[in-house]
């Protein structure tokens, strides 16, 4: 830190960093705790709350519309548009207008039986066929330990880095589920799989699969037994978002909870629901953008 106002040169600075001379500051006082930050901060170190209006405005987003709600609006969004172009087009065209504007609805809402419903692409029914026959192989009641989940996740590599590849992305997952169990650094590796410990594995393997960061998801944890800024906050804030179901209930995760080869195999299921939702979108965009 200075010892003089970089400003006037003249001025010292106090604790906190602002000039007792011109009243210059280096930090960015925090309206919400009175807490001084760095200038360059996205959030306040003293109460987590965001430092701009854009983003104060995306953590309200993020707490009342989860991911795959966005996926479906920015679809729905999309067709609107096309179609409302294709309307405009017509009706200019023959020299009409419509008598009154006519607004499309749509219903956003995510629940648990939508989360249970057919795939309809082919690369996710291929999927679906060889979790089956995992599921007639293991017993799904058995403790799941790091090489189910492995297994389980290199399934899902199989079948959805090439979709990825095809659709042109520029960050793919591993090519194998062994470079994700790296992370597993906070966790015991000798001990069957738990909530946290899956939830990591899964979160870095979506993370490349969509390419999404940190700060798409909310920083404070919905959970009572995940704190603030702990490594698992934002990891199991974008499972729940997405619809990933691995809390044990929507107020306490079970970060230690041991899981089954059944629920691995559930998990497994959810992520490629989001992974069909989200490259319906993508290959709708480059459909539209190519004509």
């Amino acid at each position: 830190m200075f010892s003089l106002c970089p400003r006037c040169d003249n001025g010292k600075l106090d604790s906190t960093g602002k000039c007792m001379q011109c009243g210059y500051t280096l930090r960015t006082r925090c309206n919400g705790c009175g807490h001084f930050n760095i200038p360059t901060s996205r959030f306040c170190g003293g109460c987590g709350q965001a430092m701009t209006l854009k983003l104060r405005i995306q953590q309200v987003i993020n707490r009342h519309i989860d991911f795959i709600q966005k996926i479906r609006l920015r679809k729905f969004a999309t067709g609107a548009a096309f179609g409302g172009l294709l309307a405009l087009f017509a009706f200019g065209s023959m020299g009409m207008r419509a008598d009154e504007d006519i607004l499309p609805t749509t219903s956003i809402a995510i629940n648990q039986q939508q989360l249970k419903a057919e795939f309809s692409q082919p690369f996710a029914l291929s999927f679906e066929a060889d979790l089956r026959e995992i599921r007639r192989e293991l017993d799904p009641h058995r403790k799941a330990d790091l090489t189910d989940l492995s297994r389980v996740v290199d399934l899902l590599i199989r079948h959805l880095r090439p979709v990825a590849k095809n659709a042109g992305a520029t960050r793919l997952p591993a090519e194998s589920a062994g470079l994700y169990a790296k992370t597993l650094h906070n966790f015991s590796k000798s001990k069957g799989m738990t909530r946290g410990g899956t939830t990591v594995i899964l979160f870095h393997f979506l993370s490349d699969l969509l390419d999404f960061k940190y700060r798409d998801f909310s920083q404070e944890s919905r959970y009572s037994d995940i704190p603030r800024f702990h490594f698992l906050t934002v990891p199991a804030n974008a499972m729940n978002s997405m619809g990933v179901h691995i809390a044990r209930d929507e107020s306490v995760f079970g970060i230690n909870d041991s899981l089954t080869v059944g629920q691995l195999l559930d998990y497994a299921r959810e992520v490629m629901f989001v992974a069909e939702a989200s490259f319906a979108v993508i290959e709708e965009k480059q459909d539209i953008a190519s004509r």
